[in-house]
């Protein structure tokens, strides 16, 4: 959950043509968290971005990104024309006199913010649309409904696992894996009005059939939001136990019963790897065990109760089998991983081509140890220059307070290794690194030749 009261000072969106008249301040802000803010104090907040926005553009052709005073930092994201959100973090102002001993001075890395600002969008346009295609009188309740919820639930620390965006996948033996796919085309054959878009274990992908921007988002969605809450369902038993095994529709929460369950279901807008354009979907999301498989269908079909309980009968049973097949394979797995010797230090490995993303300490399994902002923005950094490392290549870094950086990429792929070793030279880094990537990469990442 995000510390509202040490962390986040502000989260607004606003558009400067809904208000261009004197007087009309207040009809810029379409969002503006806390609302427990004084209306003067929001048209003071607003007021001041909008000027920096205007006054960045007489230099530069780019949209403004942030602004740093004393004990704020502003982040900018432009998703649209004329839309602009902005998040406002607290920063503690450095005195000259030295800090106490364990005082904390956490200053959360930029690119984390930004992340953050994307993701939300991206979220609402998948499940509201777009801010420009909403009517002017609707806009202001719709960001109400959606950012308020969103933005108290996010995780804005320090971690590896903020600083890129990306999907953790579950890599499955090849007769798994077949099972998977069988199981899907089987399914679109049977029922070819619903198309499978993601299979999902625990919080882990095996299956996507969407645009890889779309999966991420959905993705996000499901491991952010949905799953937790469907976690603590099943854990506090009762009626959805005796459910689970058997498999049951969880989208909308509480299934799929009657016709009026129907009304119900989320619409969103998607773009799946057959679409030329994004479109509008009825997302469907089934769940047995610890197996969540989501379908699409478009919102132009008629929807029937008979089709989805024969869905149901289809889904639970092959579903079941499939989730304990790949339930075996992972405690067998976390058999092996445990024998072996798991590493020190913390890593990042990123894939730009299906954002495939593996960290040291993933932020959903085990909590981490926050990293230094200054680390995370020289990885950032790296991350976002991408010529700083080309298609193969390597840099190392070494910051004041001996902690090591290194980067590694190739063919998309990258590898960010993080080492504290007061007493290191190059060659132990080097060495280092490389035991780190022959432990946790064995195939993923492959060194030039």
């Amino acid at each position: 959950m995000i510390d509202v009261n040490n962390k986040v000072n502000s989260f607004f969106i606003f558009n400067s043509t809904f208000g261009p008249r004197e007087g009309e301040e207040l009809k810029r802000i379409l969002f503006f968290h806390p609302n427990q803010v004084s209306v003067d104090a929001q048209k003071m907040q607003v007021g001041l971005c909008e000027a920096v926005v205007k006054f960045m553009t007489t230099f530069s052709n780019e949209p403004c990104e942030a602004l740093q005073t004393q004990s704020k930092r502003y982040i900018f994201y432009q998703p649209e024309k004329n839309f602009w959100m902005v998040l406002v973090v607290r920063i503690p102002y450095a005195a000259k006199t030295p800090s106490t001993p364990g005082e904390s001075k956490e200053v959360i890395e930029t690119s984390v913010i930004y992340n953050l600002l994307v993701s939300a969008y991206k979220m609402f346009r998948m499940f509201v649309g777009p801010f420009k295609d909403i009517p002017p009188e609707d806009i202001y309740t719709k960001c109400e409904q959606f950012f308020t919820p969103y933005i108290m639930s996010r995780n804005i620390a320090n971690d590896l696992s903020n600083i890129i965006q990306g999907i953790n996948y579950l890599p499955l033996e090849k007769n798994s894996f077949f099972r998977v796919v069988c199981f899907i085309d089987l399914l679109e054959i049977t029922y070819p009005d619903f198309k499978c878009v993601s299979f999902v274990y625990n919080e882990q992908l095996i299956w996507n059939g969407l645009a890889t921007n779309d999966m991420l988002t959905l993705y996000q969605y499901l491991v952010q939001t949905l799953l937790p809450k469907q976690v603590e369902k099943e854990i506090q038993g009762g009626a959805v136990t005796a459910a689970v095994r058997h498999g049951r529709f969880i989208s909308p929460p509480e299934g799929i019963r009657t016709s009026e369950d129907l009304k119900n279901l989320p619409k969103v807008y998607l773009m799946r790897e057959d679409d030329t354009e994004m479109k509008q979907y009825y997302l469907i999301i089934y769940r047995t065990l610890s197996a969540t498989v989501c379908f699409t269908i478009d919102v132009n079909n008629t929807l029937d109760l008979d089709t989805f309980k024969s869905l149901d009968a289809f889904i639970g049973p092959k579903l079941s089998t499939i989730a304990s097949s790949i339930s075996e394979q992972c405690a067998l797995h976390a058999l092996q991983n445990a024998q072996i010797s798991s590493s020190e230090h913390k890593f990042l490995y990123f894939n730009r081509l299906n954002l495939a993303c593996k960290t040291s300490t993933p932020a959903s399994l085990t909590p981490s140890t926050a990293v230094k902002p200054e680390v995370l923005s020289i990885i950032a950094g790296i991350h976002a220059d991408r010529k700083s490392l080309g298609n193969y290549g390597e840099i190392i870094i070494k910051t004041p307070d001996e902690y090591w950086i290194t980067g590694k990429s190739s063919n998309d792929r990258e590898f960010y290794v993080i080492i504290q070793e007061k007493n290191a030279n190059l060659k132990d880094i080097a060495d280092e690194v490389k035991r780190v990537c022959e432990e946790q990469m064995k195939g993923i990442f492959f060194y030039p030749i």
